[in-house]
């Protein structure tokens, strides 16, 4: 098992910030690589499957949102052969009226997956900042 924690402070209103993250109609607009989105259930958690293109590679990935409790908390798992992701998302008001953004993940790995972690580590890590950049851009601009 692998966690980590990362945040950051978008300089934009709670309400807007959620307004947009909440929107999966823009989710292709910050997050790289996204193909598409089919919701594949609804009932009793909204499952969809997400497919990516990583380089040269198609990845497909099942997200299942566990609780939408928007601002304070949005869990959702991310699962592909050998991989599983769980991410909390939470937002606080900050008092200067921009949003902090806090993202803490958690990953297991299965099979030969678990031995490819020990590489994936940093890259894991960077992959959250890299969309939590882009999210927060894509907020700011708007």
């Amino acid at each position: 098992m692998y966690r980590y924690t990362r945040e950051t402070e978008i300089h934009k209103p709670i309400d807007q910030v959620i307004r947009l993250f909440s929107n999966r109609n823009l989710i292709p607009k910050w997050q790289p690589g996204l193909l598409s989105v089919e919701q594949m259930e609804s009932f009793p958690n909204p499952k969809f499957k997400l497919r990516f293109a990583s380089g040269r590679r198609k990845v497909v990935m099942t997200e299942t949102i566990l609780k939408d409790n928007l601002p304070g908390h949005y869990a959702c798992s991310y699962q592909m052969k050998g991989l599983y992701n769980s991410v909390i998302h939470r937002f606080e008001p900050m008092p200067d009226g921009h949003t902090r953004w806090i993202c803490e993940n958690e990953f297991r790995f299965k099979g030969l997956m678990r031995f490819v972690a020990v590489f994936w580590k940093n890259g894991l890590e960077e992959q959250t900042q890299i969309l939590m950049k882009n999210f927060k851009g894509f907020a700011e601009s708007r």
